[in-house]
Formats: C-alpha cells, structure tokens, sequence
C-alpha cells in the first residue's frame, strides 16, 4: 500500500507575497541622505528592519509609516 504524500506547506498569504524590501542604500537614495544614516535611524529605533543574515532590509509600509510620523504641516 502507498503512503500519501506529506502536506504541502500553506501558501503564503497576499500581503506576504506583496511584501517589498529595500536595501539601506536604496532607501537612503530614496531620501537623499547617507547610508550612514539609515544606519543611526535603526540602531535609534526609528526605523525597523529586517535582518537577513548580516543584510538590513527596509519593508515599504514601514518606509512608508516612517516618512508618514514625520511630515509637518507649514513652513
């Protein structure tokens, strides 16, 4: 008799799948400032990342919710 086969694992959900990283260097071009910088910003706190081994990966909802705390109204 034949054994059936091991489930499959659940496919990822959408927003998952959506999900898109940026390096350091991307999102300090994005913002015209150092990579340096970046770096101060998450080792502040202020901005979360995603580690991937040694790599630091920049989700854009939390890009997004970074520049969104920190826009002033006016001059």
């Amino acid at each position: 008799m034949k054994s059936s086969p091991p489930p499959r694992p659940a496919a990822p959900d959408a927003a998952a799948a959506t999900t898109v990283l940026h390096a350091v260097k991307t999102v300090a071009a994005r913002l015209d400032v150092s990579p340096r910088h970046i770096h101060r910003l998450v080792a502040a706190g202020e901005l979360p990342v995603h580690r991937i081994g040694r790599a630091l990966r920049v989700s854009e909802d939390d890009l997004r919710r970074f520049l969104a705390a920190r826009r002033r109204a006016g001059p």
